[in-house]
């Protein structure tokens, strides 16, 4: 060696000793010119990037999970490495160098150790930083720290040597040694601003610090394109801590091949792109990278993409796999969805369901079907029989014809008295009394229809199909039971395919008539078969408020504004102190606006209207969820929520609807312990228990933190509607937050529908949680 030659030497990467040494080649880089004269000899290796990135790597296996970050990055695999077109003669201590490396790629890491040892006793300032990078690459971590010790005390690469120290401290679980090194290499970060890995170092050390946004500023603008595939990896993950997922997506995506697929499906989740994140995802499991958390985190985005059953399949098998350790990574929070409370996001939801939501089109025309009377002829029919079997003195005959007479006739009083309930919007009374007439005549097609539609008017689907269902097999001529039937089952998520094809073969054979266009046009809307549609908008039929109604639904489908408009008009001069028609007038008229204009339009508009609200105190459940959606558009919740209040207070009249006002408004207006608290009474003390009161009670019980509760109501809604999916979803989900997979695989597997949505229910990770138990440890 020459004299005056100033040496680095830098530890061989392992990969490349054998080579090199059997090759007798090395490599010559640049990396702090002194002056155009000298030369600089160095073998190339690990050196100062290895170090960094088992800093880094480290870092994020023991830092707290503000520096959380993939223990998977590795050791760094770049070397600064500019070639010249001269080799130079190895001298005796680069043989020693590339025999210890030669050891240490083989395997012999004892016999390469002691070796190291004895280079740097050979010249103990050269060689001291890269033994400790060989210890702490061992895992020797107290000697590695004593080592770079050394090297700082020889005045020896200060700056990295005080980062590896760091890391060292960290391994160690030595805080208070961690912040000294730390805030050592910082002092000496200074020296070097020649550097052209200064930028590189300068991020290292603001991210120990936490000072990510200085961290992040380095990496945008850095010194020295060397070791580009760390710094992208670091900025990635600055740019995930502060939820920038696309800087963070890009800065991962830019280095090719790609390896960390496992973050980069976290980040496509996050952003919601879930095709890309299943890709990603499956793809980190095949290379068996995290495999808890990869196959763990699969199964929630296929539960966020709508793919239920899949996602409980994985989680099931995950769980079946490793245990209680899947409950570890992801903490699941069960929470409700913001568009169902934000008046902006819940306008631009109602008004898309204005639209294409099938519950509200089939509540609206349950709101303004008919009620039946019953069968006169028939029972005249029954009298006249019972008074001829007694002629001809056949007495036990007769009694029996003459009590059918007289049940009859006395179900059929009971069915007129029910019906003026209904009309009067005395609905839950309706409902009871003609529960009792259903006893007296378990067989009578007419009295089970009204009670029906007394339960699809109070939102009660489960009990609705099943009285339809009943009345139709009754009377096979009873279409509007049989279409009615088709309808509930599907909002109760039990579609039956038999009965849809007996309906449609049995009108197929009836003669055309404005009752059999009726029942057609009906069917049409249930199987969502809207070209066919338009012909109804064609006939000119007598003017009724079912009639209006489609009109109104089928034009808004077709986009034809002006015929919506003028059977608007025609409706709420029809039925001028009654909520939903008003509400379907909204509809026609304003759902073109822009989001502001529309909540003044609406505003104004009910206003400017003498509305009796009987039908919102006692009536339809449909006119109380139009009517506190459209206050929670235009920002009066809370005065519909004080004029209810004022109404509990000094009726004589039955609570439950009112109470059921108020418990949904204060749902709405963000009131959750309210709301949850109106539920309770409703279901406890007012025996208010059908499938949708308890589903909704479960959403307040989950609004109000009170989840256990949440989980006790969904069970009983489940038990009253077992195919209603968004109990199954829900209890499901809650099941998950508890760390009752079993129970959760129980419920999401029985979700048979693809892409399904929930309209009120969302989980997340509670990363709070990961937080709190990550500072515990």
């Amino acid at each position: 060696m020459a004299d005056g030659l100033e040496e680095e030497i830098i530890i061989i990467e392992d990969s490349d000793a054998a080579y090199e040494s059997a090759a007798s080649k090395s490599s010559i880089i640049d990396e702090e010119s002194s002056s155009v004269t000298k030369k600089k000899l160095i073998l190339v290796g690990m050196g100062v990037g290895l170090v960094l990135i088992i800093s880094l790597l480290f870092f994020t296996m023991q830092k707290d999970s503000k520096r959380a970050a993939d223990s998977s990055m590795g050791y760094i695999d770049e070397r600064l490495e500019k070639p010249t077109s001269k080799p130079v003669e190895p001298t005796k201590i680069e043989s020693m160098i590339a025999k210890a490396d030669y050891l240490y790629s083989t395997g012999s890491k004892t016999e390469a150790l002691a070796l190291y040892e004895k280079i740097a006793q050979y010249s103990e300032a050269v060689s001291a930083y890269n033994l400790g990078v060989a210890q702490l690459k061992d895992a020797q971590y107290e000697i590695a720290l004593k080592t770079f010790q050394k090297a700082i005390q020889n005045n020896e690469k200060r700056c990295v040597s005080a980062i590896n120290a760091a890391v060292c401290s960290l391994h160690l679980q030595n805080e208070e040694s961690f912040r000294y090194y730390i805030d050592l290499a910082y002092a000496y970060l200074p020296h070097e601003r020649q550097s052209p890995l200064y930028s590189y170092y300068y991020s290292l050390i603001n991210y120990y610090n936490d000072n990510y946004l200085e961290a992040l500023s380095a990496l945008k603008n850095p010194t020295s394109q060397e070791y580009q595939k760390v710094q992208n990896s670091l900025a990635s993950r600055i740019n995930a801590l502060f939820n920038n997922n696309y800087s963070a997506i890009e800065s991962m995506e830019s280095d090719k091949p790609i390896t960390n697929d496992f973050s980069l499906g976290l980040l496509y989740a996050r952003v919601g792109d879930l095709t890309l994140a299943k890709n990603y995802l499956q793809n980190a499991i095949k290379k068996g990278i995290e495999p808890v958390r990869s196959q763990l985190a699969l199964g929630y985005v296929n539960l966020k993409s709508g793919q239920i059953q899949e996602g409980a399949k994985n989680i099931e098998n995950i769980t079946d796999m490793f245990g209680e350790e899947v409950y570890k990574p992801y903490p699941i929070k069960v929470e409700l969805k913001e568009s169902l409370f934000d008046p902006e996001k819940a306008q631009e939801r109602y008004r898309n369901s204005v639209i294409n939501s099938r519950a509200i089109d089939y509540q609206k025309i349950f709101y303004f079907s008919p009620y039946k009377t019953f069968n006169a002829n028939q029972t005249i029919s029954y009298i006249r029989k019972g008074n001829a079997n007694i002629y001809i003195d056949n007495i036990d005959s007769a009694k029996e014809y003459l009590a059918k007479g007289s049940s009859s006739s006395s179900v059929n009083l009971g069915i007129v008295n029910a019906i003026k309930k209904a009309l009067s919007f005395k609905l839950r009374e309706a409902n009871e009394l003609l529960q009792k007439l259903v006893e007296i005549q378990p067989k009578h097609s007419i009295l089970h229809y009204n009670l029906a539609l007394t339960y699809a008017q109070m939102g009660n689907m489960a009990d609705a199909h099943k009285h339809f269902l009943r009345s139709y097999n009754l009377d096979a001529k009873n279409y509007l039971s049989g279409i009615y039937a088709v309808m509930t089952s599907q909002l109760i998520d039990s579609e039956n395919a038999k009965l849809l094809s007996i309906m449609k073969d049995a009108l197929s054979h009836e003669e055309f008539s404005e009752e059999v266009d009726l029942y057609n046009t009906l069917l049409s809307i249930s199987q969502g078969n809207t070209a066919i549609l338009a012909d109804w908008l064609d006939k000119d039929y007598k003017q009724r408020p079912l009639y209006l109604a489609l009109d109104i639904i089928i034009a808004l489908k077709q986009n034809n504004a002006n015929y919506a408009q003028k059977a608007a008009n025609k409706l709420t001069a029809m039925l001028p102190d009654e909520i939903v028609p008003h509400m379907m007038h909204i509809d026609a008229y304003f759902n073109k606006l822009n989001q502001k204009e529309y909540a003044k339009e609406v505003m104004n508009y009910l206003k400017a209207q003498e509305l009796n609200f009987n039908d919102l105190y006692f009536g339809a459940y449909i006119t109380r969820y139009l009517y506190i959606q459209q206050n929670l558009i235009t920002g009066r919740l809370y005065f519909l929520r004080e004029q209810l209040k004022a109404v509990l207070e000094s009726t004589t009249e039955r609570t439950e609807e009112l109470t059921s006002s108020l418990a949904l408004a204060s749902l709405y207006d963000g009131f959750y312990e309210e709301s949850y608290t109106l539920y309770n009474n409703l279901i406890d003390n007012l025996k208010v228990r059908d499938s949708q009161t308890l589903f909704l009670g479960a959403v307040a019980s989950t609004a109000a933190e009170h989840h256990a509760n949440a989980i006790a109501l969904l069970e009983l809604s489940k038990l009253k509607n077992p195919s209603f999916l968004e109990s199954r979803y829900a209890l499901g989900l809650l099941y998950l937050e508890v760390k009752n997979n079993k129970g959760a695989v129980i419920q999401l597997s029985r979700i048979y529908k693809n892409n399904f949505n929930s309209e009120y229910f969302n989980f997340s990770i509670d990363t709070d949680k990961l937080m709190f138990e990550k500072t515990q440890k």
